[in-house]
């Protein structure tokens, strides 16, 4: 899964809903990156233009076996949730809004670039 490219990971990782599969500009997958300097904080972001999630399923959403696949096993936020918790970085899933309305759903990733340099620092290959 390492050498997987990132763009086969996003498509993997995309939940079917009514706009699922459509093709152009209006409904696609989207990665962004963020640099906060002050902080010293990297962000990674997949923004995907699906049904989004219920409540539900946002309220539970790294726990584990909650999944929304007729297939899942509900184990890849929880197993996310915990390997981000133990290198100080958060992660964070949400619909996008707009006017009210959902446009798709975000997860996002975010970690602090110092941290991760001490401890390559402190742990050479």
């Amino acid at each position: 899964m390492v050498d997987e490219p990132l763009n086969t990971r996003v498509r993997r990782v995309q939940v079917p809903g009514p706009r699922a599969g459509r093709l152009g500009p209006d409904y696609s997958v989207k990665v962004r990156t963020q640099w906060n300097a002050t902080g010293g904080r990297v962000r990674l972001s997949v923004l995907d233009c699906g049904a989004g999630f219920t409540e539900s399923i946002l309220k539970r959403a790294f726990e584990p076996y909650i999944t929304t696949k007729a297939k899942g096993t509900g184990l890849g936020l929880a197993v996310v949730k915990k390997i981000a918790d133990e290198h100080g970085a958060r992660i964070d899933l949400g619909n996008r809004l707009v006017d009210g309305a959902v446009l798709g759903a975000q997860v996002s990733l975010s970690f602090n670039t110092s941290t991760d340099t001490q401890i390559l620092a402190d742990n050479p290959v």
